[in-house]
């Protein structure tokens, strides 16, 4: 090896553990800030069928708020030959170690410098294509990761002021013996660990319920004890004509992998519906629990914007980066007319505005970002009003058609457009109207 070869390498290494450093710096920040529950450095796990401890190692790994996972594995250049080591230890913990159902993204770390790397590039490509295989499902720059980041910051801190909206108040469904209702009760302070208490708490209920044995067998024969089961099972067999009695098993899970951008997809709950041995249907659930009639549902950058929406439209990037820049209708018409510009607002928005809906409510639309269709888009809404505990389940696609009806009826309709606290010019928030159940009179 000649001595340039040996200084590359150096500086390689160099590079490589000054990503390691910046990141745990990262991970600390957002620790500190409760956008995290807990992260560790340096850690070695053992198969779950074998005694020796250090089978399988990663870098870091973040528990998130919701109680899931984040593996990251940094590498300070990129060669196929030392990739399949990752591979195998990404691996080995997704399929062996004790919390293998619960994580949501695997992630292999890069310096900035490998994004001129073609053959690194090309090897991404593959895997985006599924053309290759590849136990990370995120390849990252160190810089697109501080990108990445950034959306699960604003995310989170959207979610734990989300958890508001859901008051301590319950009402049980009398003729059943189990609800939400009945089981938790939401505490008050809206912190992060209060986020990761309360905030998820519905859906792992739901999880739980639709695993129960005990539930599905007295379901079949026209009996249910859990009202959201009973709910819920019925809707959607009945949406796919499924007879109940041919139900043989129910497989749920809130574990959904993270968008390519770290984001979390519409699906919340992901439901395998099981008639025979290998024959299933599947439900993707996207649930919103709240006592409010309008809620934040989509919350992006002007850019992400344009490019899943209209990425040649001119017109709509003036329209989405000015709106960023303003943060409300007001301050943006105002914007316009102080530099002169004319534009058509409704005309320019609204003729993509289904295409917006999808995005907002399902998840489609967004290619570079999806990883997977058939657990991350969402199929159905279920609705529960926090206030009595009633329950609603809407078609994904049908909920948006309804919303599209409503185009017109004032600027940006059906989406109340803002941005997110303290973000303001920075992002685009979405709130959606929803129509909360209630007692049938």
């Amino acid at each position: 090896m000649t001595s340039a070869q040996n200084i590359s390498n150096k500086e390689k290494s160099v590079s490589g553990q000054r990503v390691k450093e910046d990141v745990a710096i990262l991970l600390t920040r957002m620790l500190n800030e409760g956008l995290i529950e807990s992260f560790t450095s340096d850690e070695t796990f053992k198969h779950r069928d074998y005694s020796y401890e250090k089978q399988f190692k990663t870098d870091f790994i973040v528990t998130t708020l919701d109680q899931k996972f984040i593996l990251i594995r940094a590498s300070n250049s990129f060669r196929s030959d030392r990739a399949k080591i990752s591979f195998y230890d990404f691996l080995g913990i997704q399929s062996y170690s004790e919390f293998s159902g619960d994580i949501v993204a695997s992630i292999l770390l890069f310096p900035d410098d490998e994004i001129s790397n073609t053959t690194f590039l090309s090897a991404r490509e593959r895997i985006h294509a599924n053309e290759f295989f590849s136990p990370a499902s995120h390849w990252l720059t160190y810089a697109e990761f501080i990108e990445f980041i950034d959306n699960y910051r604003s995310e989170i801190e959207t979610a734990i002021e989300s958890v508001s909206e859901v008051t301590d108040y319950f009402s049980s469904q009398t003729e059943y013996t189990t609800d939400f209702s009945t089981v938790h009760l939401a505490t008050r302070e809206p912190t992060g660990s209060y986020y990761g208490r309360a905030g998820n708490q519905f859906e792992k209920y739901l999880v739980s319920e639709l695993n129960s044995e005990e539930n599905l067998s007295k379901f079949k024969y026209g009996k249910s004890d859990c009202y959201e089961f009973h709910e819920l099972v019925t809707g959607i067999t009945d949406a796919l004509s499924i007879p109940r009695e041919q139900i043989q098993l129910l497989e749920a899970t809130d574990t959904i992998t993270k968008l390519k951008n770290l984001g979390s997809p519409k699906t919340d709950v992901h439901l395998k519906i099981f008639t025979g041995p290998k024959s299933f249907r599947t439900a993707n659930l996207s649930i919103k629990n709240t006592t409010s009639s309008r809620v934040s549902c989509h919350d992006y950058q002007a850019k992400d914007f344009v490019r899943v929406i209209a990425p040649s439209d001119d017109a709509f990037r003036l329209l989405v980066t000015t709106f960023q820049e303003a943060g409300s209708w007001t301050q943006f018409e105002k914007l316009l007319t102080d530099r002169g510009v004319a534009l058509d607002i409704d005309s320019t928005l609204n003729q993509y505005m289904m295409k917006i809906i999808e995005w907002a409510i399902i998840g489609k639309h967004d290619e570079d970002n999806i990883i997977d269709p058939s657990t991350q888009l969402a199929d159905f809404l279920l609705t529960r009003n926090a206030n009595n505990g009633l329950c609603k389940l809407q078609h994904a696609q049908d909920y948006c058609n309804e919303l599209y009806r409503n185009i017109g009826n004032s600027r940006g309709a059906p989406f109340s457009w803002t941005y997110p606290s303290k973000r303001r010019g920075e992002r685009i928030q979405l709130k959606m109207p929803l129509k909360l159940p209630q007692p049938q009179e």
